[in-house]
């Protein structure tokens, strides 16, 4: 670790842990069910999903008590077996944190040395204050504490995947470092179009019409810096139940729906960063204006990207694969390929803008085969084989379990139906 006048973070193997006991007056006194020692135990227990160990890690970043990063690590002190792939660093996006990525790290963990990182003010992280006034000043923010925390980490390069808006600030670091970032990967960024123009015009052919109504809401809800979690949070002992319906109709749109052992463990890991006190989530109005278009899209911006950069998307993405597209085949026409995997779009199916979490298995072959370049000979090419065996696997256990239930619902129709009509009432 280098030098830099910032006190060293005590790095802790994740073990199993009890509930942490609060005094019973704050159990009752609370507006909001959450603490930060109730938020670690939750990431414990998602963490203690996995086969592989991790290490938890508050890396500071800065002077001040909230100035650190919250890191996830598969280092070889934590008991793993040693790896043969470079660093990959994996930065999550808006209101989310490094827990998110919980279905894949088992099986990147196995060729890359992995870290999982919660962005400065989000997530476990630190939650400074967030005062920027400005995109410059708001990206500032984001990336000179990801770059500290490359300079404690000892990274001098590292493959660097960010989802979302996340994603943005990836290719916006990759902008700012390019000497520090091996290859590039955008999992459904965010901010790559330009807006349209008269975009709000569609808004506006009825001025007093409900549509228009509630798009000028939205907008002034954006522009005052409201976010989401501030509704989580106003809604106090009713906020963990409105993050559970959220979680279970979310990820059961496509792909691989969450286990209950798994849905459980995030709906809980999910609210606590959530209800978290604000800091980083209130960036997004100075990233992205209302509709999600960006200040400064990277459509314009990535033309000086100096690094390799590939795109993932879920096939059912709202942030428009199509748009990536694009601005990968914009590249190919102002520059050569730097690997073989430069300016590649892969599109995973039956998945939407959380590709990692709804196809796991999928979303890791796609990631590997594009590493192929930064591992030794028949390394990914084995890796991604794994993860589409586990995935065929994982599509069996799923046809039997509905199996099973069709089997279930047939026997107790027929029961029913057996039943003498004055038992059936």
């Amino acid at each position: 670790m280098k030098d830099s006048g910032i006190a060293d973070a005590a790095a802790e193997l994740v073990t199993f842990a009890e509930a942490p006991q609060l005094p019973w007056w704050m159990k009752i006194t609370r507006w909001r069910p959450t603490s930060k020692e109730e938020a670690v135990h939750a990431e414990r227990g998602i963490l203690n999903l996995l086969r592989s160990k991790w290490q938890v890690e508050d890396v500071p970043v800065g002077p001040g008590p909230e100035q650190y990063m919250h890191t996830l690590t598969n280092s070889s002190s934590s008991g793993n077996e040693p790896v043969k792939g470079p660093a990959m660093v994996l930065m999550p996006g808006y209101g989310a944190g490094s827990g998110f990525f919980f279905r894949n790290l088992d099986g990147l963990a196995r060729v890359f040395n992995l870290f999982a990182v919660d962005w400065l003010g989000t997530g476990l992280s630190g939650r400074p204050p967030f005062t920027a006034q400005d995109r410059p000043a708001t990206e500032d923010f984001f990336l000179e504490s990801l770059n500290t925390w490359r300079q404690e980490q000892g990274l001098d390069s590292f493959i660097l995947v960010g989802h979302s808006l996340g994603g943005y600030l990836a290719a916006s670091y990759a902008l700012r470092h390019p000497e520090q970032v091996q290859h590039l990967v955008l999992v459904g960024p965010a901010g790559i179009p330009t807006k349209p123009e008269g975009w709000e015009s569609r808004f506006a052919t009825d001025s007093w019409s409900l549509r228009s109504q509630l798009f000028k809401l939205a907008a002034h809800a954006w522009g005052s810096g409201i976010t989401p979690f501030s509704l989580i949070r106003a809604l106090g002992p009713w906020g963990p139940g409105l993050v559970g319906k959220y979680v279970t109709g979310r990820f059961s749109m496509h792909g691989m729906p969450l286990e209950p052992a798994e849905s459980s463990t995030f709906r809980d890991y999910f609210y606590h960063i959530a209800a978290a006190r604000g800091s980083g989530e209130y960036a997004l109005r100075h990233i992205l204006a209302p509709g999600a278009w960006a200040h400064a899209p990277l459509q314009e911006r990535l033309a000086e990207l100096k690094v390799p950069v590939t795109f993932i998307y879920g096939e059912h993405d709202w942030m428009q694969p199509v748009a990536g597209q694009a601005l990968a085949d914009k590249l190919d026409q102002i520059r050569p390929r730097k690997v073989a995997s430069d300016h590649r779009v892969e599109i995973v199916p039956d998945s939407g803008h959380f590709v990692f979490l709804e196809q796991p298995q999928a979303f890791n072959a796609a990631l590997l085969r594009s590493m192929e370049s930064y591992l030794p000979h028949g390394l990914a090419a084995e890796a991604a084989a794994q993860e589409e065996q586990a995935l065929r696997v994982k599509q069996e256990q799923l046809v039997q379990q509905l199996r099973q239930r069709q089997q279930e619902r047939q026997a107790g129709e027929q029961q029913q139906q057996q039943q003498p009509a004055s038992d059936r009432g």
